[in-house]
């Protein structure tokens, strides 16, 4: 385990220089990959993440949580954003278990890459990048990360290879959301734009909507919007993405404010969620209203982000995080409410091999 957390702490500081052969090259591949990542938003994916990654934070996280027994463990990664399939990968090792991960096409090249960075510090380690194909045939546990429909794929690929469900962790489609009291100040409201405008909107962490009182204007919390789309600048297909919405906001005549050159797209109405870069704005005549939603809405939300003022009046059913917080997960964050490592600390090998 030291070994291990070692050489994953070392691969991180390695990693927190832009030049670093691997990082470089894996970057450049990904830029060239199908998706709609920016330089600047692959950026702060990575630097985000590896600032995490050191010897201290790496063992607070696991705690000496480790399996009885390995199995090989297939991780089915998301590809919606820059490494987003990190602490899978990060868990499943330092549990003890053998890694078994496919990559989607829309980001092949970050996570091989740090992989290979930890391996070379500790070349006994068991993990590899497979085929979907490969992963069915090969793992006898399951993370999953995905939409509605892929995470409905999993579970009945999981059964029919004899995967038993309390093997399996899929995880399905979520956002997030943001709740203001109007007494948010500019700090605040450049720190809401991070958390919708990073990657597009896209991934279960993003500000989809947001719960605003009926009195407050938006002009203020737009002017962030827009400061933040020359900071992390959209990709070039954002404005054709968000052209034919805006097209009909105008068309049924409903409220909307959108970025000089598209770059975001606002609209006021009911709390529905909408298309990534399109966020609807919400307004509420009571803060009951938005707690309403949260309570009812519990198993669709990843985070709710509000200054800590509105804390203590919020559901402890979701994760309640500060405004500029929801890009920002820490290692130990729990997606879906789920303790991953917890998870596959109590994986059992004592139950039936998934057929070949």
């Amino acid at each position: 385990m030291n070994a291990l957390i070692e050489a994953i702490a070392g691969a991180a500081a390695d990693w927190r220089n832009p030049g670093h052969p691997r990082r470089r090259q894996s970057v450049e591949r990904t830029l060239k990959a199908d998706n709609r990542f920016t330089e600047q938003s692959i950026a702060f994916a990575i630097n985000q993440q590896m600032e995490q990654l050191t010897i201290n934070n790496l063992h607070n996280w696991v705690r000496d949580r480790c399996t009885p027994e390995a199995l090989k463990v297939g991780v089915l990664n998301a590809g919606n954003i820059p490494m987003v399939g990190l602490q899978d990968y990060l868990a499943v090792l330092l549990t003890g278990h053998a890694y078994r991960g496919v990559v989607s096409s829309k980001s092949p090249a970050l996570m091989p890459a740090f992989a290979a960075s930890v391996e070379r510090r500790v070349p006994w380690v068991d993990s590899e990048f497979v085929s979907v194909d490969q992963l069915w045939s090969a793992a006898e546990a399951l993370l999953a990360t995905g939409s509605d429909v892929t995470a409905d794929w999993c579970r009945r690929k999981a059964r029919r290879h004899g995967m038993p469900g309390d093997r399996c962790l899929v995880r399905g489609h979520r956002y997030s959301i943001a709740v203001l009291d109007g007494r948010e100040n500019s700090d605040d409201c450049d720190r809401l734009a991070e958390d919708v405008m990073l990657h597009g909107g896209a991934g279960c962490r993003s500000v989809a909507l947001i719960f605003a009182p009926r009195t407050l204007e938006p002009d203020r919390y737009l002017e962030s919007l827009a400061l933040c789309s020359t900071v992390f600048p959209p990709h070039p297909a954002t404005s054709g993405a968000l052209a034919m919405s805006q097209a009909l906001l105008k068309a049924i005549d409903t409220p909307h404010a959108y970025g000089e050159g598209l770059e975001f797209l606002v609209s006021r109405g009911g709390p529905d969620v909408q298309g990534p870069g399109h966020v609807r704005w919400a307004v509420y005549d009571e803060l009951e209203e938005a707690v309403a939603f949260i309570d009812q809405r519990e198993d669709e939300l990843q985070c709710v982000a509000a200054r800590p003022h509105l804390h203590r009046r919020l559901p402890d059913c979701c994760m309640v995080v500060e405004l500029g917080e929801t890009q920002r997960p820490p290692l130990d964050w729990h997606p879906d409410g789920v303790d991953t490592v917890a998870f596959l600390a109590g994986l059992s090998g004592n139950l039936p091999r998934p057929e070949g």
